[in-house]
């Protein structure tokens, strides 16, 4: 398995589950490489299972790829643990990314890093923050901060950076159990129980992608990814299951 380093984590502790199981095929999870790179390499049928943290576009299942659905992810808004607050309201949001505000609402420093224009890291949390794309956007032409092409980079550049936020995944947060600072945003803090009564709604569904002549293959592991044991897994790691049964 290849992709998104949003699923990487949680697919990499299914896949120890699996491997104590006795569970065969053996599964071998690569380093992130991005949902499109997960995708690509799942057509070109170097991997079994891509990882993607997007829905497919109509070219990719032209190709004979299918979505299995596996979890949903809260989008959070997260920071260096030396940040001294630990809440931001929409307009702070914005103001930070278009570079208005410098500073935490402490006057600590504020440094902010940005994912690649596609990520649906920022797309879900923009869908609740009126003029954080526009200001997302002119932050990019205007090249004024530093751009991480991977979730990798994302979390290890706001691990060690201090005064440093950005959008992560819960998720990655918690199974990678990265000492990370995640904010309420006005009000509401994200948590398991958020996003499944629907409290937290910058969420974003996971899944694999398979070419259609491997998932004979791979059918026992996502049978097993289905099941109790995947979902308790999946919820232990702050993801809301919704695995459907393997095709």
């Amino acid at each position: 398995m290849v992709g998104t380093g949003t699923l990487t984590p949680l697919a990499a502790l299914l896949a120890a589950a699996w491997s104590a199981r006795n569970g065969e095929p053996k599964i071998i999870v690569e380093p992130s490489v991005g949902s499109s790179g997960g995708i690509r390499a799942a057509i070109d049928g170097a991997v079994d299972l891509g990882l993607v943290a997007r829905p497919l576009k109509e070219s990719e299942t032209k190709l004979g790829l299918v979505l299995l659905p596996i979890a949903r992810d809260a989008v959070v808004i997260a920071a260096h643990p030396s940040v001294g607050v630990d809440a931001v309201s929409s307009e702070m949001l914005v103001a930070l990314f278009s570079g208005a505000r410098t500073t935490f609402d402490d006057g600590s420093p504020a440094t902010v890093f940005l994912r690649d224009r596609e990520d649906t890291a920022h797309s879900s949390i923009e869908r609740f923050v009126p003029g954080l794309r526009a200001a997302r956007e002119a932050a990019y032409d205007a090249r004024r901060f530093r751009v991480l092409l991977h979730d990798d980079a994302m979390g290890e550049s706001l691990s060690i950076t201090p005064g440093a936020v950005g959008v992560y995944s819960l998720g990655a947060l918690v199974a990678g159990h990265l000492p990370l600072k995640v904010f309420a945003l006005d009000g509401v803090r994200p948590s398991l129980q958020n996003i499944e009564n629907g409290t937290w709604k910058a969420t974003r569904d996971l899944g694999f992608v398979a070419r259609t002549d491997r998932l004979a293959r791979v059918r026992g592991f996502l049978t097993f990814v289905a099941s109790p044991e995947g979902a308790a897994i999946a919820r232990d790691n702050s993801y809301l299951p919704i695995a459907a049964a393997a095709p």
